[in-house]
C-alpha cells in the first residue's frame, strides 16, 4: 500500500477549488472532496490505475466533478504518490504544471 502525500501547491489548488465552489454552490464543495477522497483511496492501492498526462511521463491524472483534474505522481522507491496539483480542466494545463 501506498502512502498519500499532499504537495503545498495541492493544498493551495484546493482552497482555491473549495472557495470557488461554495460561492456558486455549497454542496459542491463536499460532492469534490468525498471523490478526491474515494478515488486517491484507490490509488493507494493501484497507483498506476490512471493515465499519463500526455505532455509528461511521470505525471498520472484522474478525472473529477466539475471539470477538474488531479495530477500525482508515483515515487515507487518510498511508496508514496505525491499529489501535484488541481486544476480545473479548462485552464492551460501544460502551462500550470
Amino acid at each position: 500500500m501506498y502512502k498519500i502525500k499532499y504537495l503545498p501547491s495541492f493544498e493551495t489548488d484546493l482552497i482555491e477549488a473549495e472557495n470557488y465552489l461554495f460561492e456558486h454552490s455549497p454542496p459542491a464543495v463536499d460532492k469534490l472532496t468525498d471523490a478526491i477522497n474515494e478515488q486517491l483511496l484507490n490509488v493507494t492501492e493501484h497507483p498506476y490505475m490512471y493515465p499519463v498526462y500526455p505532455e509528461f511521463e511521470d505525471l498520472r491524472y484522474m478525472t473529477l466533478p466539475y471539470q477538474y483534474l488531479l495530477f500525482y505522481t508515483v515515487d515507487e522507491e518510498r511508496k508514496y504518490v505525491e499529489v501535484y496539483r488541481l486544476l480545473r480542466g479548462m485552464r492551460d494545463i501544460p502551462k500550470l504544471l
